[in-house]
């Protein structure tokens, strides 16, 4: 039975969340307009509203969880008042991010569309990166080296970000302390 079909809020942002909960049950391929707005319970107009078909809300779900997942590293980077500490900082609010969210880390990264080199929050994570070495650090590295200790970090919190949305891997009470302890256990040189 269809639910009430007055809605107020912002609709565009609640079919992206409902959709991403239909995707992770039923997949991509079972995806349609008529679901998404069944999942949200509103009319199957309104979808329409805010997406032109579902290869246009996919895009939309895309950029969203990139905006937010963008929005946490820039938050993470700008709160460091430590300079010393802002890849620490950076790779906590990575995982903690997918953690509190690990369907958007299913929808991101388990589509095969995202290029890493072109997305957004990697290269913001790379200029951070490059920052640290060169100015904090005070370290000269070629072009080379530094992508490489670039890659190697963004592998590390990626996977522990993978790691945390599943099931039963990392203690919920103490996931925060737990993360901090597995990144803090690398040395940066």
């Amino acid at each position: 039975m269809k639910k009430d079909t007055y809605h107020h809020g912002n609709l565009r942002n609640e079919l992206i969340e409902k959709g991403l909960q239909y995707l992770d049950k039923h997949g991509e391929d079972s995806l349609s307009m008529r679901k998404l707005a069944d999942s949200a319970g509103v009319s199957s107009a309104a979808p329409y509203a805010h997406f032109k078909n579902k290869e246009a809300y996919l895009q939309a779900v895309q950029e969203y969880v990139t905006l937010q997942f963008s929005d946490a590293l820039t938050m993470a980077a700008e709160g460091c008042q430590d300079p010393s500490r802002i890849l620490l900082e950076m790779g906590k609010a990575y995982v903690l991010f997918f953690y509190e969210n690990p369907l958007y880390y299913k929808f991101l990264f388990t589509r095969g569309n995202v290029d890493v080199r072109q997305y957004q929050p990697f290269t913001f994570f790379e200029r951070k990166v490059r920052d640290f070495f060169l100015h904090t650090l005070r370290m000269e590295f070629s072009e080379d080296v530094l992508r490489a200790k670039t890659y190697a970090l963004w592998s590390m919190v990626h996977g522990l970000a993978q790691l945390v949305t599943m099931d039963d891997v990392i203690d919920e009470e103490r996931v925060e302390e737990v993360v901090e302890t597995i990144l803090s256990s690398v040395s940066l040189t």
